[in-house]
C-alpha cells in the first residue's frame, strides 16, 4: 500500500476510536485525554490500554528515581518533558504530583497540539531537531526523556546533552532512556544477526537509521496527523548504547552519570540518571 493511502487508511482508524472514545468517556469507562489513533501508533501503542498502561511502566520507575534522588514533585519545580510525544509519561505525572510547573516540547506539531488543547497546566512548545531550546540556562529542575535518546544519532546526541544540561538548574537532574542490552534482544527485525551484539560489546553502540525517511523526505502529499516522520530533519533511527559507553562519554557534556539502570522502562529500555553538579 502507498504511503499515502497508509495514512488515509489511519485516518478511518481515527474517526472509529473517537466514536469508542466518546462513548467510553460518557459511561466513566475512559477519564483521561486520549490522543487520535494514528498519534498513538507515532509512539509505539495501538490501543488505549497499551498508550495508558505503557505510560505507567514508563513513568513510575522516573518518578521512583526522582524521589530517590530527594527531587521534591510535591513542591513548585520546574519540570520539562522532553520529547513529550502526545503525554504518554505527562498525563501521570501531572495527575500524580499536580504541583509543579510542567514543561513539554516535541518536534510533532500534532504533539504539542494535542497537549496544549488537553493538559493547559503543562506549557508546551513545538521545539525544531537541532538544539537549542528556547528555555534560559538553569531553567529545570528536573528533565525527563522517554524514547529520544534511542533514536538520536550519537553525533546528535552531544549537542543536546549539552543543551539539557545548559538548561539544568545546578543541583538538578536529568532522566534519560535508552536502548541497551535488554532491547536489543527484542529488535530481531533490525538487529537479529548475533554480529550485532558483538559489535554492541565491542564499540558501545549500534546505529540504522529508518529505512522509511528517504521515501518519506522525498514526499511532497503528506497528512500531518498521520505523518510518523513529522518534524525530523535529520538522520533518526534505531540507536543502541551501552551502559560503559554512556558513563565514558555522556559526562562531556558537564553532566555527571550517577546510574544507568536497565530494561526497566516499559520492560525494554535502560534509565539514565543524570545530575548537573553544583560547581564544575
Amino acid at each position: 500500500m502507498e504511503p499515502l493511502a497508509k495514512e488515509v487508511v489511519k485516518l478511518g482508524l481515527n474517526v472509529l476510536q473517537s466514536v469508542y472514545v466518546s462513548a467510553a468517556k460518557a459511561t466513566n469507562l475512559i477519564d483521561f485525554p486520549v490522543p487520535a489513533n494514528s498519534s498513538l501508533r507515532k509512539t509505539s501503542s495501538k490501543t488505549i490500554r497499551h498508550y495508558f498502561a505503557s505510560g505507567i511502566r514508563s513513568y513510575m520507575p522516573i518518578a521512583t528515581m526522582a524521589l530517590h534522588q530527594r527531587i521534591d514533585l510535591g513542591g513548585n519545580i520546574n519540570i520539562l518533558d522532553f520529547g513529550c510525544g502526545v503525554a504518554r509519561q505527562l498525563l501521570h505525572f501531572v495527575r500524580n504530583y499536580p504541583k509543579p510547573k510542567y514543561f513539554a516540547c516535541d518536534i510533532d506539531e500534532t504533539s504539542v497540539m494535542f497537549v496544549r488543547e488537553n493538559f493547559p497546566q503543562v506549557e508546551c512548545y513545538n521545539n525544531q531537531f537541532k538544539p537549542p531550546l528556547r528555555y534560559t540556562s538553569g531553567d529545570m529542575d528536573m528533565i525527563y526523556s522517554v524514547s529520544t535518546f534511542s533514536h538520536l544519532t550519537p553525533e546528535d546526541q552531544g549537542p543536546w546533552l549539552d543543551e539539557l544540561c545548559r538548561i539544568t538548574k545546578p543541583g538538578g537532574y536529568c532522566f534519560l532512556t535508552t536502548e541497551g542490552f535488554t532491547a536489543l534482544r527484542m529488535m530481531g527485525d533490525v538487529f537479529g544477526d548475533p554480529q550485532y551484539e558483538r559489535e554492541l560489546r565491542e564499540n558501545g553502540l549500534l546505529y540504522k537509521e529508518y529505512r522509511f525517511l528517504e521515501k518519506e523526505r522525498q514526499r511532497k502529499v503528506r497528512i500531518a496527523i498521520a505523518n510518523v516522520a513529522m518534524g525530523i530533519d535529520g538522520s533518526y533511527g534505531n540507536t543502541v548504547l551501552t551502559p560503559e559507553y554512556i558513563r565514558n562519554n555522556w559526562s562531556r557534556s558537564g553532566f555527571e552519570v550517577v546510574d544507568v539502570i536497565e530494561g526497566i522502562i516499559d520492560h525494554r529500555q535502560d534509565l539514565v540518571v543524570l545530575r548537573r553538579p553544583t560547581r564544575v
